[in-house]
This record gives structure tokens, sequence and C-alpha cells, in this order.
């Protein structure tokens, strides 16, 4: 048994072997009501990355377009990256109950599902990692070139409009327990709609008129959700195909350092999968990790604590030669 795996059991919050049957909802509503928040979402940040595209090509675009978009992408990933993903799906560190409230807030913004169905998701998706039961994995659909596009484009984003929805009384008891995570989650709409006003706001502040709304919204609203999108999406197909190694997993986790970059530490997928514990992704010092930052400096202003991290003899136990 590895040093860790202990600690990985719990983070499954399953106290008994799951049979992959039990893993779906068997409900027909709620199946029309994901298919219901997906299909307009995913299209509309294509249609939002399509006239971006045009804005570029014709008129161009302006300085506080760009720090619009850098601005609210970086402070609203973080609340998937920080929040959704290292705080409540791993529980790798602990935190007061405001700012687990504008994690949740903010990871809601990146109109990537409500907060309980994302946790529930990543939950089982570590559990059957890259096996049958893994809800988004590239490496299930065959070995010929079309059966790995084919699983390419189902862990990328196809996995979304499929019948196979989590069963969240599973997977995320603890959070169906608080009722502050309740909010969040019921309130979901709320918060996409928010995430997609604040650039309004600032297009307004900024560049002025409705011109400045409509490039406040493309830029901070519809691009940022686009790239947000694609970022997650290649860490659940591009990181189960490609990319290095640093520890051995018992599935096909790579880390790879540009993903890392766009998707501020996360990226670095191997170290995850090896320690999913981990409030730290970015295990050596060269390996960036702007969310590890950020989870340090509230541990330093007392925000946040306990904040997880793999043992020595854990990592020279996994590591490869």
């Amino acid at each position: 048994m590895r040093p860790d795996q202990n600690l990985f059991d719990k983070e499954t919050y399953v106290a008994r072997h799951v049979e992959v049957e039990e893993l779906s909802v068997k409900s027909d509503y709620l199946i029309r009501l994901q298919r219901f928040w997906a299909w307009p979402t995913v299209i509309l940040s294509f249609v939002g990355a399509g006239a971006a595209c045009w804005q570029l090509a014709t008129v161009g675009v302006t300085a506080a377009e760009l720090v619009i978009l850098v601005v609210m992408y970086m402070v609203v990933y973080l609340g998937l990256t920080v929040g959704y993903h290292r705080c409540f799906a791993h529980r790798g560190f602990k935190a007061v109950p405001s700012v687990r409230y504008l994690l949740g807030v903010l990871g809601s913004m990146n109109v990537q599902g409500p907060l309980v169905f994302w946790v529930s998701t990543h939950r089982r998706h570590h559990q059957f990692s890259d096996k049958p039961g893994d809800p988004h994995s590239p490496q299930l659909h065959g070995v010929s070139l079309r059966a790995r596009v084919a699983g390419f484009w189902y862990a990328h984003m196809g996995w979304l409009f499929s019948a196979d929805l989590t069963n969240t009384a599973l997977y995320a008891k603890d959070l169906l327990r608080d009722s502050a995570m309740r909010s969040v989650n019921r309130f979901y709409p709320l918060w996409v709609l928010l995430g997609l006003l604040i650039p309004v706001g600032l297009g307004v502040l900024f560049i002025g008129g409705v011109d400045g709304a409509w490039r406040g919204l493309l830029w901070g609203g519809l691009v940022r959700v686009f790239i947000a999108y694609h970022g997650t999406w290649a860490l659940n197909s591009l990181t189960h195909v490609v990319g290095k190694r640093s520890f051995r997993t018992t599935d096909h986790s790579h880390n790879i350092s540009w993903l890392a970059l766009l998707t501020l530490g996360e990226g670095w997928h191997n170290n995850h999968h090896a320690f999913p514990y981990s409030a730290v992704l970015g295990l050596k010092w060269w390996q960036l990790d702007i969310s590890a930052l950020v989870i340090r400096t509230l541990e330093h202003l007392g925000l946040a604590w306990d904040v997880r991290t793999p043992m020595t003899t854990a990592r020279k136990t996994l590591a490869i030669a």
C-alpha cells in the first residue's frame, strides 16, 4: 500500500465499495436539466470566441479589454482551482466561512456547473481514473486511431452531453450537509449572471457607453468562459494522453507545463493524481502553481489552515527515477 493510500481513500467520501451501477443518477429530469445548461453555455462561449476573432480582424482590441479579460480570468478561475477543486473536492485546506463562500461563488462564475455537481463528478473521476466508471476518460474507447480521437473528444467535452450524471448523494454528502454550500449551489444561476454582469460594468467604467458594455461582456465574460472551459477540459483530455510523468499512478495522468500556466497550477496533473489531497500541485521549485501561492497567502493571513502537502516518504516512494 502506498504511503498516502489511506488519505486517498478518504477523498472519495464513500465508506464502502461502490458498484459502477450506483454511480449515476437515474433521473430523466436531472439529465434534461444538465443538458439544458450545457448546450447553451457551451455554444454561447464558442459564439463569443468567434465574435472576438471577428473584432480582432476588423477593429482590433483595446488594452482595457485585455485587462478586463486577464483580471476576470485570474480572479474567477481561482474560484475553480482554489475553491471548487482544492478546497471543496479534495479538502486540501480549511478556510474561514466567508472565504469558503466567496470561493464557491467565484467558482460558480466559471459556468462549469453547480458546486455539488462539479465536486461529485471530480471525486468520482479520481476513484475510477481511466477505468470503467470514470466520467470523462479518453482511455476507454479503444486503441484504433478513430477510437482514440473519439475518446479524446468525449473526455474534452462530449461527456457533458451524455446521460451519465454522477450521484451527488453518494459523492458530496459533506457539501449537502453544509447549509452555506447548499446556498452557493442553489443560487448557481445568480452567480453565473453576476459573472457576466461584472465585466459589463467594468466595460462601461473603463471604455464607456453601450459599446463598452458589449466589449466588457465579450472579453471579460464570453471569451473568459471559453478559455476557462478549454483549460479545464484539457485537464480531462490532454493530460490523460500526453505530457511528462514524475510519479507512478494507476492512471494515465501527465504533467503539462504550459497548461499549468493557463490553469493556474492545475496542469501539474500527474502530481495531483499521485497526491490528490495536496493543496499544492507544483511540487518542485520550478513548477509554478499560482493557486498554491494564493492558498499560502490565505494561510499567512490566518484565513486558511491545515494546508496539506504530501510527505517526503510518499514522494520518494512514488517518484519515477
